[in-house]
């Protein structure tokens, strides 16, 4: 229970900030959630969730509420060459990994967060000023309020981050060189558990199941030309252009992107040299984004908040105690999921041109890597090198607690 520093606002209602609210409050904190976005809504449709971000879930009592939107681990089906039969990957295990929806995820967290949670939506923060007592917000729409710490959970492109942190949004976003598209087409393909793959020199194309949806989760990835800035997105229109002579589904997904709500992006991380400045600490994608390829960002979200509020309700509220701790314990886990981040941009879209294809396909063969590449579509528990464990127990409410 915290003798000092109770009150916590949220800056952000995703998976990272809704989570955290949810083990602070159990701890004992009062948070305060603000996001501008009531609607638990993403252009994303479903996720994989490894790594320890299952027994995260568990521990909240989601699984079971999930039943209705959660689907096995894919296969992973890799496609080098039209006359050449795919390179298949076993799924990884039900019990460690899991296929969600991501709405149905963030509704629920939001859900349980809601229940020892204030929350307020449609504002964001403006303005962050810390005293020796607290940190005074400034909202956009809502008056000022002071709280005694603040916890940045708003993205990659954190408002948090950019009011406390020196330095600009180019200093804390690197750029992995990759263009990822995506966007949900009809099921065409009737597969079920799989994850098909297509590799080409510089690009790769896929399509996933959705659980409970007659839908696939169509990505394409484009590497982008040498020096070409991560600002310059490339539209459909260019990417159509730089798949136009590939055969396997590509076709149909190109047609399909034609009418489809597309998510455009550059593949990017998050890499800072710490995650708090005095009263404010960073949480999520706002501190540690992995990039979708690495197939962690979900599982970090959940084991950061888990960690950061367990932190500190150990040394009841000393914030700077609590945040050194917090990323003394979770940096393992993000240096782990940032390389295979990186792994998996040049294993899907592979770099050096035909002769990067080559030695793609000659590991994949080999069983060297295959699951390094295909860790983002499988949540990375078929991995041999699964990285460091969680401590669970230490995080525990102290009713719950089993071992110290």
């Amino acid at each position: 229970m915290p003798t000092r520093n109770r009150t916590v606002l949220v800056a952000g209602a995703g998976v990272a900030g809704s989570a955290f609210a949810y083990w602070a409050a159990q701890h004992g904190f009062t948070p305060t959630v603000v996001d501008r976005e009531p609607r638990a809504s993403s252009r994303i449709s479903r996720v994989e969730i490894g790594f320890g971000g299952v027994g995260v879930l568990e521990r909240m009592g989601i699984v079971d509420r999930l039943a209705d939107e959660v689907g096995p681990p894919p296969t992973v089906e890799f496609h080098f060459r039209d006359d050449a039969e795919p390179v298949r990957v076993p799924a990884a295990s039900p019990e460690t990994t899991l296929v969600v929806r991501r709405d149905p995820l963030l509704r629920e967290l939001r859900a349980l967060a809601s229940a020892n949670a204030e929350h307020v939506f449609g504002d964001s923060v403006t303005g962050l000023e810390e005293t020796p007592d607290g940190v005074d917000v400034e909202f956009e729409n809502g008056p000022a309020r002071r709280f005694d710490l603040v916890v940045g959970a708003d993205g990659l492109h954190s408002t948090v981050r950019g009011l406390s942190f020196e330095g600009t949004e180019a200093d804390h976003v690197h750029d992995l060189g990759v263009t990822v598209a995506i966007f949900t087409v009809p099921d065409f393909t009737a597969q079920d558990a799989l994850s098909s793959v297509l590799v080409r020199p510089g690009r790769g194309a896929m399509l996933s199941d959705i659980p409970g949806e007659d839908a696939l989760e169509a990505v394409l990835l484009h590497r982008r030309p040498r020096g070409g800035r991560d600002t310059e997105r490339e539209t459909p229109e260019e990417l159509a252009a730089a798949f136009a002579d590939d055969g396997w589904q590509v076709p149909r997904i190109l047609d399909e992107m034609s009418r489809a709500d597309v998510r455009i992006a550059p593949t990017r991380q998050v890499r800072l040299d710490t995650w708090s400045r005095g009263r404010v600490v960073l949480l999520g994608n706002a501190a540690f984004c992995s990039d979708p390829m690495s197939g962690m960002d979900t599982a970090l979200a959940l084991k950061g908040a888990m960690s950061l509020a367990g932190e500190l309700a150990r040394v009841e509220g000393d914030h700077r105690s609590g945040y050194f701790a917090y990323e003394a314990a979770m940096r393992p886990h993000v240096e782990h999921a940032q390389w295979m981040g990186e792994y998996a941009v040049d294993g899907v879209a592979p770099s050096g041109g035909s002769s990067g294809l080559r030695l793609t396909r000659a590991a994949v063969w080999a069983g060297a890597v295959a699951t390094r590449v295909t860790s983002f579509v499988t949540g990375g528990n078929n991995l041999t090198d699964a990285g460091p464990e969680f401590p669970f127990e230490r995080y525990a409410p102290a009713g719950e607690r089993d071992t110290v």
